[in-house]
């Protein structure tokens, strides 16, 4: 492939101008924002692409291809960008995975399983469960990395060892190769058809089986390397393993980093998944005690589905990064300053053969001087401590110093060497100067993790990791005999020491495969096989300081699923890097013409369409909030007259109340008049000439009650309760009294008197707010006094918090309880199951409804709450998790609706028939919802108080 040409602006518009018939204009970028957005994965490297394009069909992958080629760009494909390496990213052609690739369907019982590639791996797992099965391939970033890297990376993982790779476990592959030849290895006319049409092919691989089967000294290498984990170069055991070419060469597919073509599906045999499970977190003296009880428990390096099935080494320096977490806490009593810990997990089809083999792995334990051997059946336990191996990745790069990069790599060595191993490697980081190291990783495959950190602002930093690249490729190649790459794929960082791990034949065997599927070198060059001695060392990420919220931020892409605008514009993770970005840009000084397009850019796909829902943090292991992020830029973009106008709203709140319930009812009378289609495209008209100023209404828009009536006290039983209407509640209503229902209001104060509780109501109700919506756009100042006001209001009636407060929104509950009077305020879930629902005869159950949990019931962790509330409502409850945050964000339903268009578009195929009704605890996201699903959601209390009407 030659390389991009002098007038890279020229072949970046060809590329679009093949393109624009074929794949909608919003999925090819080449701005400055969105290009730089994709420019880096998880890995410390980054490259810019000349042009992104969201590819949802084989037929666009085809066009992609032949467009790159015709304008001689490289291209890349990337599928969740988690690749450690740098083999996700380009300068030329980036094709990111997009809707079409997500089929997921279960056969012969869970035996079997079929995927697209932008299928996450945890979601597979979901579906597998009910059959006791999972995939074999099990990376710590299986909430968010995706069967399409899995495949082209070979990713194994914790439980994986060598035998549950891809490579092992692989029954199909589907894979369009460079010249747009599509090869489904599972289809017999595919094949037979192959057969024909690459008969070169076919016979040059098997040329190349039976140079390598002739060589007795090349087999017995390819033999012994790939009995640890090991992802260096192609996955040349295919030549051996295998003697029909369509074997061999769906296999070289296999951890070929998309170099060799386009991976479209793939069917796996799945692996039991027991149901009877301890897990333990065992304390050693010393590193070499740990490790020799490892390398006992190993099997011979023989991965099992029963006994002892993961084993995670975790030195003490990394402990120290995570001991103060709660799942930790209980351990910390028996680490010393040099122990560290292996965790743990024995399984087993049924309880005796669990007992069993739990006692054979405490025997060893005991014997190499375990410090306390317990074992946990608690699921709880259990998640707990491998959320926290699972973090490290994150966890150990936030304990990094703030504008340094996050390095990291991963080793394999023979495990019967591995006590050894483990010492040589602390050695070589502390003499390198990596003393801020942590190492931890896959132990029974000998597959070891470490992370450190430097700052690529410093030149000389890059000399210090060239100089320790080497010293690495020295002790793990030549002195161990081991893997430089055991799962993390070969990319950039490793490509200039492939020859010296595995010797100049077999490295010219693998640019012999190069050469023969992708000649003109088309795919993801410069990945795997590169010329270039310096190339780890080159394109390396910068992490300037830019705000402090996100300083921390390491870019893996953890937080990508949770948000509600991914794929849209931009994701957390995308707006931390071009945040990065427009810092650097401001203290350089460098392109001021970038900067300039890169901040008013920014204000559409970075701030106007983020929820600032902050559901990231709880995806993200350390918390990072990039909603709160982009709240504070919001308010730094606010003007002088920006705040003189939300000052003068906060003061005349009543009047706005009144002013938006007006127009919600203006609008839902005029459809009752002039009919749906009428109110729609005037409206719409509007909103599209004036976005920002004139909302978008739908059938699904409601006025609210309004404020409760005043009520005069009664002598309730139970006593009273502040209740506090939410304002989103008294201005937007839900579609109750056609169903049978009462709006939210009248819904709770009915179901506070049937339970025995008087209902105290704030008099003058109307304009009253938390305080919250003008937080999220970015007026603090403003939330403040007009929050402040009601939470001295809910004060005097709680009588200085001793009587409860009760809200209706979890967005108002979560807000009151970060900005606290003196009053507790609890949310609508959280009081009815605790304090209504044990005093209330369910009647009449639903048949079943529908369950959103919006964000500020997730982070408020309501959902056990919400969804043991819905099983008393309806007999059956359908949990739509395949909505996040609903995008609906307060008024952005309004404003910005594509948002939440975007954010359910695949709920409504998870309701099923005969769900007739859904639930929401935040009547915004309920109108959303009713909109996108095509049934009306209501309140939980509407609900409860239905069904528990007392019968006549």
């Amino acid at each position: 492939m030659a390389p991009i040409g002098v007038d890279r602006a020229a072949a970046t518009q060809g590329v679009v101008a093949r393109l624009k018939d074929l794949i909608r204009k919003d999925r090819i970028m080449t701005d400055p924002v969105m290009t730089y957005a994709y420019s880096g994965d998880a890995s410390s490297y980054r490259l810019i692409p000349a042009v992104v394009v969201i590819v949802n069909t084989e037929d666009e992958v085809r066009a992609v291809i032949d467009a790159a080629r015709a304008e001689k760009l490289p291209l890349t494909f990337r599928a969740a960008g988690t690749s450690l390496s740098g083999q996700a990213i380009t300068d030329g052609v980036l094709a990111v995975l997009g809707d079409g690739w997500k089929k997921l369907e279960i056969h012969e019982a869970g035996q079997r399983v079929t995927l697209g590639p932008a299928v996450i791996v945890a979601n597979a797992n979901k579906a597998l469960k009910p059959f006791g099965a999972k995939l074999g391939p099990d990376p710590a970033s299986q909430a968010t990395c995706k069967i399409g890297g899995v495949v082209n990376n070979n990713s194994s993982g914790m439980c994986c060892g060598v035998a549950y790779n891809t490579y092992h476990t692989m029954h199909r592959l589907r894979v369009m190769l460079v010249d747009s030849t599509v090869l489904d290895s599972g289809d017999p006319d595919s094949v037979a058809a192959f057969r024909v049409s690459h008969a070169h092919l076919l016979a040059e691989l098997v040329a190349l089986h039976k140079k390598v089967s002739a060589d007795p000294a090349l087999v017995e290498l390819i033999r012994r390397k790939y009995r640890i984990k090991n992802t260096v170069g192609y996955s040349i055991n295919a030549l051996l393993d295998f003697h029909d070419p369509i074997d061999i060469l769906i296999h070289l597919i296999v951890g070929s980093e998309g170099t060799l073509g386009f991976v479209s599906e793939v069917t796996y045999n799945t692996i039991p998944e027991h149901p009877y499970k301890v897990t333990g977190l065992i304390p050693f003296p010393d590193p070499y005690s740990c490790a020799r009880a490892i390398s006992k428990l190993a099997n011979g390096g023989v991965q099992v589905t029963t006994g002892v099935t993961a084993a995670e080494y975790i030195e003490r320096r990394a402990l120290a990064t995570v001991e103060h977490l709660p799942a930790i806490q209980p351990y910390v009593k028996f680490f010393t300053e040099t122990s560290p810990v292996i965790l743990i997990d024995v399984t087993a089809p049924d309880q005796a053969t669990l007992d069993a083999e739990t006692a054979k792995a405490s025997a060893i334990l005991a014997s190499e001087g375990a410090t306390d051997i317990t074992f946990s059946a608690d699921e709880e336990v259990s998640h707990g401590l491998w959320d926290v191996r699972k973090g490290f990745f994150a966890t150990g790069g936030a304990a990094r110093p703030k504008g340094t990069s996050m390095l990291t790599e991963d080793v394999a060595a023979p495990i019967d060497r591995l006590a050894d191993f483990v010492i040589d490697m602390r050695k070589l980081l502390d003499d390198c100067g990596y003393e801020d190291a942590i190492i931890f990783g896959h132990a029974l495959a000998g597959n070891l993790h470490f992370q450190m950190s430097d700052s690529f602002m410093d030149p000389q930093a890059a000399v210090k990791f060239d100089h320790f690249s080497k010293e690495l490729s020295e002790l793990v190649s030549v002195r161990y005999g081991g893997s430089l790459k055991a799962e993390h794929g070969t990319g950039r960082a490793i490509a200039p020491f492939v020859e010296a791990e595995w010797g100049t034949k077999a490295y010219l065997i693998m640019h012999e495969i190069k050469r023969l599927f992708d000649p003109e070198g088309l795919l993801n060059p410069g990945v795997l096989l590169n010329p270039d001695p310096d190339i780890h060392i080159k394109n390396l990420k910068l992490m300037p300081l830019a705000d402090e919220i996100v300083d921390l931020c390491i870019e893996c892409g953890f937080c990508e699923p949770a948000c509600p605008s991914h794929h849209m514009t931009l994701s957390p993770r995308q707006r931390i890097a071009v945040t990065r970005e427009r810092a650097r840009l401001r203290q350089t000084g460098e392109d001021p013409e970038r900067l300039k397009a890169m901040d008013e850019g920014f204000q559409y796909v970075g701030l106007d369409t983020c929820a600032a829902c902050n559901l990231c943090s709880l995806r993200c292991p350390v918390g990072i909030e990039t909603g709160t992020m982009v709240i504070g830029e919001r308010g730094r973009r606010r003007s002088d007259g920006d705040r003189s106008v939300a000052h003068w709203v906060g003061g005349h709140t009543a009047a706005l109340e009144t002013g938006m319930k007006l127009g919600v009812g203006a609008q839902a009378l005029g459809r009752r008049i002039v009919g749906n289609g009428v109110v729609d495209a005037v409206a719409g008209a509007m909103h599209a000439l004036a976005p920002k100023a004139v909302p978008r209404v739908s059938p699904a828009l409601r006025p609210g009650p309004g404020a409760p009536k005043p009520m005069a006290a009664t002598n309730a039983p139970n006593g009273q309760v502040v209740y506090f209407p939410s304002c989103a509640t008294r201005m937007f209503g839900a579609p109750t009294r056609e169903n049978g229902l009462l709006p939210t209001t009248d819904a709770m104060i009915a179901l506070m008197r049937r339970a025995g509780f008087d209902p105290v109501v704030p008099e003058k109700l109307e304009g009253q707010c938390c305080g919250q919506p003008f937080l999220s756009k970015g007026f603090p100042a403003e939330a403040e006094r007009v929050g402040g006001a009601t939470r001295r209001e809910l004060d005097g009636l709680s009588k200085a918090g001793a009587l409860p407060v009760v809200t209706d929104a979890s967005t108002c509950a979560k807000h009151m309880r970060e900005h606290p009077g003196e009053a507790a305020v609890m949310d609508s879930a959280e009081f009815l199951i605790k304090e209504i629902l044990p005093r209330l005869t369910i009647t009449r159950p639903l048949p079943a409804v529908a369950v959103h949990h919006n964000c500020s019931a997730q982070r408020l962790k309501e959902q056990g709450a919400i969804e043991a509330l819905a099983a008393v409502i309806a007999q059956k409850v359908v949990v739509l998790d395949a909505i996040t945050c609903c995008g609906y964000a307060g008024d952005k339903g309004l404003y910005v609706p594509e948002l939440n268009a975007h954010a359910t578009r695949f709920a409504k195929a998870q309701i099923p028939e005969g769900c007739e009704i859904g639930l929401s605890t935040v009547s915004t996201c309920a109108t959303g919802l009713s909109e996108r699903m095509g049934i009306p959601f209501v309140s939980i209390a509407s609900l409860l108080e239905m069904v528990s009407q007392p019968v006549n």
